[in-house]
């Protein structure tokens, strides 16, 4: 945008060169009179919008977009979020065209006190798209109620019913030593029933520090700093790999079970199924409408989770694979996967948002009604189609430990594949490897 902008100075300054001009106030008048037209009524119009920029796409008229060039092109790249500065640099920049002339045809205007008063407003109002900063921070207006995530239901060592349990002792016991686990939010109810199982002699306090429930990148960095013996997670992205590299620590991955990796929308939207090409194509913003793949005639509001997020790593290894996702405003990406839940049942009051998850905390952990899981490539995420491999998005999920875990750390992580440990897996909810 700089360099347009600094063009439209030089436009104006040799436009007024060329003809000479020593009356500069028509001149502002008519730019004056564009900048309210066209920065108002973007302004009117993202507020029918509810701050949503890509919604402008279906408020903002055609006909008020080809206010130059500049306009045009970012329309046509989805840059709605710069438009108001646009209009408001185009002014200023051709005013500052405008007095380079004056000053150089020595014939700089002396303005009175309410000339300059005129103008300390106008640049005031003109300072308006620090709004914009507000519509970006935006998350959504829940209308439906929040189901936010209630993590206490699974914490160890409380009897609590949400824990899965086998119904005959097992053979391993761990009665000191106790390794500390971490790992991502969604499998927290599998850890949370292994040391559960495993470690009989510990009480609710001491259960608390040794079970810990993180995000991913916090987990994954407690593992580098030694305040976690073993975590559970998908694999790693390619930027953790590197940094346990900087930190000199070799990961020991065990791979323990399977799970999906699911898309999933608003309720009423009618849209049950996309391919993954078409996944790929809304995530790079190529597709934008809902209409184009069998929906509505709405933006699509793509949903993202933040840089080394578990479901962030599967979705750019699993689903985007070489291709690569536009980076979302800041609206778009949630910190928490349950607010992305949360988002896609009611952001805005509006149905066109699409987020991405693991099945399990999809369908057991979150209990939103608003939300529908959608079919990839025709087929729906069952355990009976992850199993069989017909589902295209299944992810590996891993016992990760330092190299050289310590003796109760390994017995741990080798009991997870033995068919005790892969049976309290299975009951939990996710797709053990047996």
């Amino acid at each position: 945008m700089l360099p347009a902008l600094f063009l439209n100075a030089v436009y104006w300054y040799r436009y007024n060169r060329k003809n000479q001009f020593a009356n500069y106030h028509r001149q502002i008048w008519a730019l004056l009179v564009a900048l309210i037209y066209y920065f108002g009524s973007l302004t009117v119009v993202l507020a029918a919008a509810r701050y949503s920029y890509l919604d402008t796409a279906i408020y903002y008229p055609a006909a008020i977009l080809p206010y130059n060039l500049s306009a045009l092109f970012l329309a046509w790249g989805l840059f709605y979020h710069n438009l108001g500065w646009m209009f408001v640099g185009t002014f200023w920049s051709a005013v500052l065209g405008i007095f380079i002339y004056q000053w150089q045809a020595k014939e700089l205007p002396k303005l009175h006190r309410g000339q300059i008063m005129g103008l300390i407003i106008i640049f005031l109002i003109s300072g308006l798209p620090i709004y914009q900063n507000f519509a970006n921070s935006l998350k959504y207006t829940d209308t439906y109620g929040s189901n936010s995530l209630n993590l206490n239901k699974y914490r160890p060592f409380r009897n609590s019913r949400s824990l899965a349990k086998l119904n005959h002792p097992t053979s391993v016991k761990i009665t000191a030593n106790y390794p500390r686990l971490n790992g991502a939010t969604a499998l927290y109810p599998m850890y949370s029933a292994i040391a559960q199982t495993l470690y009989p002699k510990v009480s609710t306090k001491q259960g608390s520090q040794l079970v810990r429930v993180d995000s991913t990148p916090k987990a994954f960095d407690s593992l580098l700093t030694k305040k976690a013996d073993v975590i559970f997670m998908a694999s790693p992205s390619k930027a953790q790999f590197r940094t346990a590299k900087r930190h000199h620590v070799y990961l020991r991955l065990t791979k323990i079970g399977t799970e999906a990796f699911v898309f999933f929308v608003n309720q009423k939207n009618p849209v049950k199924t996309l391919s993954t090409g078409q996944i790929q194509s809304i995530y790079q913003r190529k597709t934008i409408f809902w209409s184009s793949v069998g929906g509505r005639f709405a933006s699509i509001q793509p949903f993202q989770r933040p840089e080394g997020s578990g479901s962030q790593t599967a979705m750019e290894q699993m689903v985007m694979k070489k291709h690569k996702m536009v980076k979302p405003l800041r609206y778009q990406e949630f910190d928490a996967m349950d607010g992305v839940f949360d988002g896609v049942a009611g952001y805005n009051n509006r149905t066109n948002a699409i987020g991405y998850s693991f099945r399990f905390f999809a369908t057991q952990m979150m209990h939103n009604r608003q939300v529908k899981l959608l079919k990839v490539d025709g087929i729906a995420p069952t355990a009976k189609n992850i199993r069989n491999g017909k589902y295209p998005l299944i992810a590996h999920f891993y016992a990760i430990s330092r190299d050289q875990p310590s003796k109760n750390s390994q017995r741990l992580i080798s009991w997870l594949r033995t068919d005790d440990g892969q049976t309290l897996i299975n009951r939990t909810g996710y797709v053990g490897l047996k």
